[in-house]
């Protein structure tokens, strides 16, 4: 009995404990996923701006596309500085689906499909970048993502904001 009563308190106090940040990705995996969720950013917001009619979520796009084509080239700038090889300009095949898919959507269903998108791509970004800043294993690399981060947020912010129609 006390053997159960002991593995019970044992239980519930490890669900009470904070889960541990996972471990922050090496740098070539920072490099790659940094570099094709950028692109996905670029490239959907484009595909929105040629489809959406909604002037929220074309202006929303348009912030994007500058924001994220600014940060392309920081981003360049930084690998070459850390002497890193430059990651393929494409997207990759979890991204490449994303626009497949928003590719085959019009009006309203498009605009809650990119929305929708890039609200999970900014929470992984922004998980990304906070993990990377805070233990990152390049020091060039970890200033772009520290410096990169309140863009980063800022975005999720607002697009999770436009997401539940606030």
């Amino acid at each position: 009995m006390v053997r159960m009563f002991l593995s019970l308190v044992v239980a519930l106090f490890s669900l009470s404990l904070p889960a541990q940040a996972a471990d922050p990705p090496g740098t070539d995996g920072f490099v790659t996923k940094a570099a094709a969720g950028n692109l996905f950013e670029i490239e959907s917001s484009k595909l929105a701006l040629s489809r959406s009619k909604d002037e929220k979520v074309r202006s929303f796009a348009t912030q994007m596309v500058s924001d994220h084509g600014e940060a392309a080239t920081k981003f360049k700038k930084a690998v070459r500085e850390a002497k890193l090889k430059q990651p393929p300009e494409a997207l990759d095949p979890k991204h490449k689906a994303i626009v497949d898919d928003l590719r085959a959507k019009q009006g309203a269903d498009f605009d809650k499909a990119y929305l929708e998108a890039q609200y999970k791509a900014h929470v992984e970004t922004v998980e990304l970048f906070e993990s990377y800043a805070k233990g990152g294993d390049n020091a060039r690399m970890k200033q772009f993502a520290q410096e990169l981060l309140p863009t980063l947020r800022r975005h999720r912010d607002q697009v999770g904001k436009m997401r539940a129609g606030s």
